[in-house]
């Protein structure tokens, strides 16, 4: 009977410990947002689902303009490509929000799944995943674009002392 139990007692450690190892070596992604301060939107509480990093989020107009429609960018990068972010998705929201008002709106954006291979194709274990918006239009016709270059933020020339 010890023998037994000393038999099924070491299958559990083998196979808690085949599981921890598993998990050591498994693919993690990050899902983060980033919203440039010069952006006329605020975009907020991401919220995923089995497929989607970015199932769902939040929008909150701080313009003074009503908003029709807002475009989203999807970027990837690891440790060793953080300095190459890769555009990995992208989309747009057709929505009506007033100005200080908030909707969460479905945006179906970041696929798990491929994302997930992307980050095992790299060889790295953890990627991340970050949500912008590229720009928004506006019902009176203007466009907010993100620049490219400063990510939203203003350049300010630099005083010397």
């Amino acid at each position: 009977m010890r023998n037994l139990w000393m038999s099924f007692l070491m299958r559990w450690i083998f196979l808690a410990f085949a599981l921890v190892s598993s998990l050591a070596h498994a693919e993690r992604l990050v899902f983060t947002m980033l919203t440039p301060p010069t952006c006329p939107v605020f975009a907020s509480a991401p919220e995923q689902s089995k497929d989607f990093g970015f199932q769902s989020v939040l929008f909150r107009n701080d313009s003074d303009k009503v908003i029709q429609i807002v475009r989203l960018t999807v970027t990837f990068y690891t440790a060793k490509s953080r300095d190459r972010e890769e555009v990995v998705d992208s989309g747009h929201v057709y929505m009506a929000l007033d100005p200080g008002e908030q909707k969460r709106m479905d945006v179906f954006l970041g696929r798990i799944e491929a994302l997930t291979q992307k980050v095992k194709s790299t060889g790295q274990e953890v990627a991340w995943v970050k949500l912008f918006i590229s720009s928004t239009d506006f019902s009176d016709g203007t466009r907010w674009e993100e620049s490219p270059l400063n990510h939203g933020v203003p350049e300010q020339p630099v005083k010397p002392f």
